[in-house]
Order: C-alpha cells, then sequence, then structure tokens
C-alpha cells in the first residue's frame, strides 16, 4: 500500500532530480510547466514514470487538467487515483 509521503517523496524527489528547483521555492505550489521546469516532452515521460511507479493510468482529461502542472495538486490527484 503506497501511502501519501510516498506520493509526494516519489514526485518531489523526481523533479528536484531531474530539474534542480531553488531551495527557496515552495516545490507544492510549484506550476512546473509554466515556470519551465519541464516542457511538454518531459511532461509525458514525467507522466508516464507516475503510471509505471505507482501502477496507475492517467486518462486525457487529467492530463488536460491544469492541476497536475502543480506539485501539490498533481499528488492529490494520485493519491485519488490509488484509493479509487
Amino acid at each position: 500500500m503506497t501511502n501519501m509521503q510516498d506520493v509526494k517523496e516519489f514526485v518531489t524527489e523526481y523533479i528536484q532530480r531531474e530539474y534542480t528547483v531553488p531551495e527557496d521555492k515552495d516545490i507544492m505550489i510549484l506550476n512546473y510547466i509554466e515556470e519551465g521546469y519541464i516542457d511538454s516532452m518531459g511532461f509525458i515521460q514525467f507522466i508516464s514514470t507516475i503510471e509505471d511507479e505507482f501502477g496507475i493510468e492517467f486518462e486525457v482529461e487529467d492530463i488536460e487538467n491544469p492541476d497536475m502542472r502543480i506539485v501539490g495538486k498533481l499528488i492529490e490527484i494520485i493519491k485519488d487515483k490509488l484509493n479509487a
């Protein structure tokens, strides 16, 4: 069973590892696409990595949801999928 902390750590560590986010940024409210950390190809790769890691699948409407681009909201979406 994956808990919320696991999801949060996975997502935040991935973004920190792949795209160095300054320490003074609140990563939970970071819109990683608008702020230029991840481009569209990187986003697809990121989503695919999340799907593989947690055994979930994102639908087209998930991908189009602006909340997917904000770290804290993305974590909530993943949690909801895990609990579905």
